[in-house]
């Protein structure tokens, strides 16, 4: 019985992610013929890595009757043959530079994000972190869920804009695509003119070092700012917004924490001369917030995916099979709002009756909240129902049409 309600259940969104894919464009490199595309059906827990194609059709023909994906991929790097299974036989020609800024892993937003270990057999369930595999009343295999609330993701979203600025600004890229995962962050394929795309690994480390502030940034701009703000007559340049590099971008985060207009304009270079006095004030104003000016300058990257010159990129407007939404290309990048018709598949009203398989607390998902317990039954629109489906936290019953 239950085997019968999987199948139904995979035969169902299966039919749902064919339809979509025939009648959408999906966001693909222009040089799609170098790259390796990857897919995880959605109907099997395995990958199928190494394929090539040399146009769009012969890609959706593929996704569309061989094998439907339930996560699909394209390759940051080029190759001179993609398709060859050996990775060192592919013949690495250059990569694009991918960020990925997930909201689970922001600093502001640690003790937001829900995290339940739960049984589906039996219904116990166990919030924060764990490392149970098996369920300590049943002894049945537990499964996870993990939850981040859309105010989350709109911080995830400023730090992206931020990202956007020092690739512009400090680096002078102006070819990229941004797009929200379809799940709980964003993500920016900067892709990099030749020679710049041949850049090596520990190229990409240190960009990620500057990027995220490590650890030995931090210490070198305490060292110049905290260490000399009792030093009598130092005279280090404060940072400004006409500064360069991680300077400017201390300068633009200051410039929030100053109320006095002489000094705001001396952040925004309208000023060539200040007195001391003024100066001493924006030090202190610096020193005293200097550990939360560095948090916000630091985009929080994934430096795993940045570093990785053969890294797997999802591609903008395909499914993602964590929670059935639509991995959509940003187009504005001056705010962000988390909205149903977005992440939904197009054309799909009908109602989706699901039935809850563990209580959970009260959550928002996209702009609706929800608080529901194990064997509540509930009939929702797509993108409701299918992320309590794919979060693994409910069944679907019918489509009630």
């Amino acid at each position: 019985m239950e085997s019968t309600k999987v199948k139904n259940e995979v035969h169902i969104f299966k039919n749902l992610f064919k339809k979509h894919y025939k009648e959408t464009q999906l966001i693909l490199p222009q040089d799609l013929a170098l790259r390796e595309v990857a897919l995880q059906p959605i109907d099997g827990n395995y990958y199928v890595r190494h394929l090539a194609f040399e146009t769009e059709k012969q890609l959706i023909e593929y996704i569309t009757h061989v094998h439907i994906p339930k996560h699909l991929y394209y390759s940051s790097a080029k190759y001179k043959d993609p398709g060859n299974q050996i990775m060192n036989e592919k013949m690495w020609l250059g990569s694009d530079l991918v960020f990925d800024i997930d909201a689970n892993e922001i600093l502001q937003c640690k003790d937001k994000v829900v995290e339940i270990t739960f049984c589906k057999k039996c219904g116990y369930t166990a919030t924060g972190e764990s490392s149970e595999r098996l369920c300590p009343l049943c002894g049945s295999e537990v499964a996870k869920f993990e939850h981040v609330e859309p105010q989350c993701l709109k911080l995830a979203f400023e730090y992206l804009k931020n990202l956007v600025d020092i690739i512009e600004s400090d680096f002078g890229f102006s070819t990229y695509k941004a797009s929200f995962s379809g799940n709980r962050g964003f993500h920016l394929i900067v892709e990099l003119p030749n020679p710049h795309d041949t850049i090596d690994v520990e190229s990409r480390r240190e960009l990620v070092s500057y990027i995220a502030l490590s650890d030995a940034y931090k210490k070198i701009i305490k060292n110049v700012y905290v260490a000399n703000k009792n030093r009598k007559g130092s005279a280090y340049p404060l940072p400004r917004i006409c500064d360069g590099g991680i300077r400017r971008r201390i300068a633009k985060a200051l410039l929030k924490r100053v109320a006095d207009a002489k000094l705001k304009e001396f952040l925004l270079n309208c000023l060539d001369k200040i007195e001391s006095g003024k100066l001493k004030e924006l030090l202190d104003i610096l020193v005293n917030n200097i550990d939360d000016i560095l948090n916000e300058v630091a985009v929080p990257i994934d430096s795993k995916v940045t570093i990785d010159v053969t890294h797997l990129v999802r591609i903008p407007n395909s499914l993602n099979g964590k929670t059935g939404w639509k991995a959509f290309l940003i187009k504005d990048l001056t705010n962000f709002e988390l909205q149903y018709h977005e992440v939904s598949l197009e054309g799909v009203t009908e109602l989706f009756k699901i039935k809850i398989l563990v209580d959970l607390p009260t959550i928002t998902v996209i702009d609706r909240v929800f608080k529901i317990r194990r064997g509540d039954i509930i009939e929702l629109e797509y993108a409701y129902a299918s992320y309590f489906v794919f979060k693994g936290v409910a069944e679907l019953l019918t489509i009630v049409r």
